[in-house]
């Protein structure tokens, strides 16, 4: 007889099992069904790939989000949407969509002040309230901008030359070294070595210091990962496993970064107390956000109406914007266009020639603010490397009310990405667009559609540091081509790359 019962309650163990997963499979039947019942009778319906619940279609990004972007604008066109998870996105890479979100140049006359839709992760990331970049708060937006915008001030970029020319001499001297030694150079490690000196040695005063080649890996990972905080969904993050882990890797970084800010804004804190008070101070930038409304205050530089000083945690927030957003742009940018110059030799060889014409001399010219602005053949051909390798190749914007585009109404504070990159390589924008041809920023620059153009973006929250940033890349061209010879033995007519941004 118990032998009997054994085998009813296993029975009845079986069946309850077997109800339990007919009912678990219904109910996961049941939400699928309801789920493409809304996605198929959405409004607004914008093509683009198939959605899976949950995911969205974060298995067809991966981890190249640009190359996915690249695949969805090959198949969708000019304008399409995704989805991550749940959460909808919208990609444009039209001139007149384009106008709609980069043209207007007033907080009064914008909708899309938004950088992006609301995201967990960048709050994770301190970044949703804090700094500039990715900043909702537009109060606090607006006074960091008023400190990041100095750096575009004559006084600074004077001082940029300056200290480029030293940094890109001792480099000339280690190279000249390593040449003697029978070794190679690392043209992208370098460069990557020359901004993160120069970027530091603006910020604070100083050279990249002892933790520097930690401090670089640490900026780039930061970097890396604002496109997964804001691409993978907060249960995701938390819950799956192999995800967890990356996502905890990327927090310890952000932590790591600040304690290691906190610490040298501290030493510089103390060299200022330390400075007699009526010894001028260094202009640099950490100088002047410590400084600013204290007894200390440097009047070479305004920031508007600002009646306190700024907190630490303020500083620490603008000064990891200078950091993040100069480590990587300058030195990608420029190792690009040397690429093309070793390609290119008559495009090398007019650039020498503009440098001896504006300088008179290709032994140590002396490069100032004024001359930088006559190098119009330099710039074309920064602008043209930016072409074709945009610093940025896609770049969000979120909408504060509801928008029409093409027909299709847009839900206030739903991420736009404007894809810079389809524009760029657009050729009923720009003829033979695959091309390094800087001459186009000579003679066809006026002609260019508007809006097919952004190196920069535009508008509001148009890139703070572009001033900076072309100072910077003129200067290091201007001594490279002086310098040194260039030609190519590689046989790739394009460069291996491989977007983080």
């Amino acid at each position: 007889m118990p032998k009997i019962n054994s085998i009813l309650l296993i029975i009845k163990i079986v069946v309850a099992s077997s109800n339990f997963f007919t009912i678990l499979f219904l109910i996961i039947f049941t939400n699928v069904i309801q789920y493409y019942i809304n996605y198929f009778n959405r409004p607004s319906k914008i093509s683009g790939p198939l959605p899976l619940p949950i995911m969205g279609n974060i298995h067809q990004i991966g981890a190249d989000f640009t190359a996915a972007i690249k695949k969805f604008h090959e198949k969708y066109g000019d304008l399409y949407e995704f989805y991550v998870g749940s959460t909808r996105m919208i990609v444009i890479s039209k001139p007149d969509l384009a106008e709609k979100i980069w043209g207007p140049a007033s907080l009064k006359n914008t909708k899309f002040i938004m950088r992006n839709s609301y995201s967990k992760g960048l709050d994770d990331l301190d970044l949703g309230t804090k700094g500039m970049v990715f900043n909702r708060n537009i109060e606090v937006w607006a006074i960091n901008r008023r400190f990041i915008n100095t750096i575009s001030s004559p006084p600074f970029l004077r001082e940029s030359i300056n200290i480029s020319n030293k940094v890109i001499d001792k480099m000339f001297e280690y190279w000249k070294i390593i040449e003697k030694e029978g070794m190679q150079v690392d043209i992208c490690e370098w460069l990557i070595s020359l901004g993160a000196d120069i970027v530091s040695t603006t910020a604070t005063g100083k050279r990249i210091w002892e933790n520097g080649v930690k401090f670089t890996q640490a900026i780039h990972l930061y970097n890396e990962s604002m496109a997964f905080m804001l691409l993978i969904p907060t249960a995701f993050r938390i819950n799956v496993p192999f995800i967890k882990g990356i996502n905890k890797k990327y927090l310890d970084n952000k932590d790591w970064i600040y304690q290691e800010l906190d610490r040298i804004i501290s030493e510089k804190q103390q060299e200022i107390e330390n400075t007699p008070l009526g010894q001028p101070l260094e202009p640099n930038i950490l100088t002047l956000l410590l400084t600013t409304n204290t007894e200390r205050d440097l009047d070479k530089i305004s920031v508007g109406k600002f009646d306190r000083p700024l907190t630490k945690d303020e500083v620490i927030s603008i000064l990891r914007e200078v950091f993040t957003g100069g480590l990587d742009t300058t030195s990608n940018s420029l190792t690009y266009i040397i690429f093309y110059l070793a390609k290119h030799r008559d495009i090398y060889l007019k650039m020498r020639q503009e440098v001896l014409d504006v300088y008179g001399t290709l032994d140590k010219p002396v490069i100032t603010l004024e001359s930088c602005e006559k190098l119009k053949y330099i710039e074309a051909v920064i602008y043209e490397g930016i072409r074709i390798f945009p610093t940025v190749s896609i770049m969000p914007r979120a909408a504060t009310e509801d928008i029409q585009f093409d027909g299709f109404t847009i839900k206030a504070d739903t991420t736009v990405y404007t894809d810079f990159y389809a524009l760029n390589h657009n050729s009923k924008y720009f003829k033979d667009p695959e091309i390094f041809n800087p001459d186009r920023f000579l003679t066809d620059k006026e002609s260019f559609t508007k809006y097919t153009y952004l190196p920069f973006g535009n508008g509001v929250r148009m890139c703070p540091g572009r001033a900076w940033a072309m100072i910077q890349m003129k200067t290091s061209l201007v001594n490279l081509v002086c310098k040194f010879d260039i030609n190519s033995n590689d046989n790739n007519d394009i460069p291996k790359y491989h977007y983080h941004t």
